[in-house]
């Protein structure tokens, strides 16, 4: 049953979506058949290569640690530079310093017992507009507050799939020929 505000569209409009549809769905299913032989194909060359990559992140990681022991037995090294250089690379130590907050409540709870000075100081205040409550106003309340709301609409093209649950149930419910 059609509306009878529905435009109908002509023939030749409706095969050409109906041809453009065909070309759509057909690039579509090869894609999907090129992506999963691309997956096939590194699959097996990573399978290739799978042993000399563990055998590699053992060796970069025995090294490693190896390096970090004989640059902290040997602090000397560090005495005039950060850096030691090597021709193969360079063994750098850095300080660094992290703030740890056991409980940020208590904490801000602590700084405003000292004051208001120093509450602006240790302590910020994130503002930030409730988009959910502001959906809930109409447009003449939203424009009151500079807020538009905008509609947008979107076209959505989708490959047709294979379903043979559905053509099981279709054939399920047609009646004997």
């Amino acid at each position: 049953m059609s509306d009878k505000n529905t435009p109908v569209p002509d023939a030749a409009s409706y095969k050409n979506l109906v041809d453009l549809m065909a070309l759509h769905a057909e690039a579509h299913g090869r894609m999907a058949a090129l992506e999963a032989e691309l997956q096939q194909e590194w699959l097996e060359l990573v399978d290739k290569r799978r042993k000399e990559y563990a055998d590699l992140q053992h060796t970069i990681a025995d090294s490693q640690e190896s390096i970090e022991v004989l640059a902290t037995l040997n602090p000397q090294w560090f005495e005039k530079a950060k850096t030691l250089k090597t021709p193969y690379g360079t063994v750098a130590f850095r300080k660094t310093t992290k703030l740890n907050v056991k409980n940020e409540e208590v904490t801000i709870v602590l700084i405003e017992q000292r004051g208001e000075e120093e509450v602006g100081l240790y302590v910020r205040t994130k503002k930030e507009l409730n988009l959910e409550a502001l959906e809930k106003l109409d447009d003449a309340e939203l424009k009151k507050f500079r807020i538009t709301r905008e509609t947008t609409e979107s076209c959505t093209v989708k490959a047709a799939k294979v379903d043979l649950g559905k053509a099981v149930k279709k054939a399920a419910e047609a009646p004997a020929a």
